[in-house]
C-alpha cells in the first residue's frame, strides 16, 4: 500500500469537496492508503457511503482548523488540535507514509512543516515549486519559489536553484537539468540588484547554469529549473494560467476535444499543488481553490 495523510480543512469549497476527492483517489488508485484529517463524522460518513474496504482509508478527527484569515503563527498559539498541527506531527512521525497533502493556509503551513517536521541541514526555510507543463506531452518545468519568500537573497536564489535541481533529478531522473533565473532580459547584464548578484553566484556553482531567461522562456524547453524570488514566481505562475485558460476558450469554442487538452495543460486547479522542497518530510500544497479533481492530481503527483 501507498500510504498518503490528507488534511481536508482549508480548501475554499470546503472540506466535503476534499474528501469527495480523497474518495476519487482510493477508487482510481487500487493501492492508495490514505488518512484523512478532519471532520471525524462527516468523513465515517462520506466514506462509508462511497464503498471503498475500510481497510484503505483512516480518520483523524479535528474540529479545528486554521483558515486563511488567520495569522500562520496561530498554528503555535494553541492549535495543536488543528487538522493542520495534527497532520504535521502525523507526517513527522509515520515513516511508512509518503507524505502530507494539504490546501490549507500556506504561511501556516510552511512555519508548521519548520517547526513540527524540520528542514534539511543548512536551510532557513522550505521553498514552492511548482511544475509547469512544457511544449511537448509531459515535459515539465520546475518553477521555484512560486510564493513562500516574498524577498529572498541572491543566495537564497542559488539556494532554490540547487532544490529544484536536485528535486528534478530525482523526479525525471534528469542527471544535470538546465538552471535558469528569471530576469527581465537574457543578457547577464540585465536585472535588478536580486538578479545581478544570482547570476554571478550562479555563475560560479556546480549547477547546469545557462544564465538568465525572460518569461517567454518559460515554456518553451530552453530549461528544466527556473529559480526567481517568490513574489514573481507567485505572478509568473497565475499568468501562465490566466493566458492558457484564456486561449483554451477561444480555440475551444469550435473543438471541444482542443479545449479539453489545453484546460489539461494550464488549469493549475487541476494540476494539484506545488511541493514544499527543504523539509524532512514530503508535503505538497495542494491549490486553495481546488476541487476534488485537484486532490486526485496531487495524490498522483505525489505518490509518481
Amino acid at each position: 500500500m501507498k500510504k498518503i495523510l490528507l488534511d481536508t480543512y482549508g480548501a475554499d469549497l470546503g472540506e466535503e469537496e476534499i474528501i469527495s476527492g480523497g474518495i476519487d483517489a482510493l477508487i482510481a488508485i487500487p493501492e492508495l492508503f490514505i488518512e484523512f484529517y478532519g471532520n471525524k463524522d462527516l468523513i465515517n460518513f462520506l466514506l462509508s457511503s462511497s464503498g471503498v474496504d475500510e481497510s484503505r482509508w483512516s480518520v483523524v478527527g479535528s474540529t479545528d482548523f486554521i483558515t486563511n484569515h488567520d495569522n500562520p503563527m496561530d498554528i503555535f498559539r494553541g492549535r495543536n488540535e488543528s487538522s493542520m498541527a495534527m497532520a504535521l506531527n502525523g507526517i513527522k512521525n509515520d515513516e511508512e507514509a509518503l507524505g502530507l497533502l494539504s490546501a490549507g493556509n500556506t504561511g501556516a503551513l510552511m512555519v508548521g512543516s519548520i517547526a513540527r517536521i524540520g528542514l534539511k541541514q543548512g536551510l532557513s526555510a522550505p521553498v514552492l515549486c511548482s511544475l509547469i507543463p512544457g511544449p511537448e506531452n509531459n515535459t515539465w518545468t520546475a518553477l521555484l519559489d512560486c510564493g513562500a519568500h516574498l524577498t529572498p537573497s541572491a543566495s537564497d536564489l542559488v539556494l532554490f536553484a540547487k532544490l529544484g535541481s536536485e528535486f528534478y533529478s530525482s523526479r525525471f531522473n534528469n542527471p544535470s537539468p538546465r538552471v535558469g533565473l528569471l530576469s527581465v532580459g537574457s543578457e547577464k547584464s540585465k536585472g535588478n540588484a536580486l538578479t545581478l548578484e544570482a547570476h554571478r553566484l550562479l555563475s560560479y556553482s556546480d549547477l547546469n547554469f545557462i544564465g538568465n531567461v525572460e518569461g517567454c522562456d518559460v515554456q518553451n524547453g530552453s530549461c528544466e529549473v527556473i529559480t526567481t524570488d517568490g513574489f514573481s514566481g507567485n505572478v509568473l505562475i497565475k499568468a501562465i494560467e490566466s493566458a492558457g485558460m484564456a486561449c483554451a476558450k477561444m480555440l475551444g469554442s469550435k473543438d471541444p476535444a482542443l479545449y479539453s487538452r489545453m484546460e489539461a495543460n494550464f488549469n493549475f486547479t487541476e494540476l494539484g499543488g506545488a511541493y514544499f522542497l527543504g523539509i524532512n518530510r514530503t508535503v505538497v500544497k495542494m491549490h486553495g481553490a481546488g476541487n476534488r479533481r485537484t486532490v486526485l492530481s496531487c495524490v498522483k503527483q505525489l505518490i509518481g
